[in-house]
């Protein structure tokens, strides 16, 4: 019996990662913009963004977020975030609060001429955060090298 036990939460819990995986897939991003940037020396800032998300799925807690914005393979910036709790089956915007980081061995010029010609096709972002369901279940993902290009677009 005690096997039984073991066995059914075991599938219990694989359920519900999966189900929260696809959670995941269901939220939308549907708007974001920049609110504040306030540089903190010359080689970091916090911004603050306003995003828009349409969570049809349960209330989802999103933590220990952090990204690398990488040039032509190399690092050039750090980001991390604030945790921030999606309320269920709505569409709101929410505050988000990024802390940056430009790589020590990035040309902060260069960052400059991306004013003058935003050209993003050299850009890319690489993702991690923990995703959790109100019950505290969780998983972490992962998304390498998606094209900025690609994903400034889709918002």
């Amino acid at each position: 019996m005690k096997r039984v036990a073991e066995l059914l939460i075991i599938a219990l819990a694989a359920l519900c990662l999966s189900s929260c995986g696809k959670s995941f897939k269901d939220i939308k991003v549907t708007s974001c913009d920049v609110v504040s940037v306030s540089p903190k020396g010359l080689t970091s800032f916090d911004a603050e963004l306003n995003l828009g998300v349409d969570n049809p799925a349960s209330q989802i807690t999103l933590s220990q977020m952090n990204a690398t914005v990488k040039m032509d393979g190399s690092p050039c910036l750090y980001l991390t975030a604030d945790d921030v709790t999606v309320a269920p089956r709505t569409e709101q915007n929410y505050s988000l609060l990024l802390h940056g980081l430009m790589d020590s061995n990035f040309n902060p010029f260069t960052l400059l001429s991306l004013i003058k010609q935003p050209d993003l096709s050299s850009m890319t972002v690489d993702v991690r955060f923990h995703g959790a369901l109100k019950s505290g279940i969780g998983k972490d993902f992962e998304y390498n090298d998606i094209p900025l290009k690609n994903l400034l677009g889709n918002l």
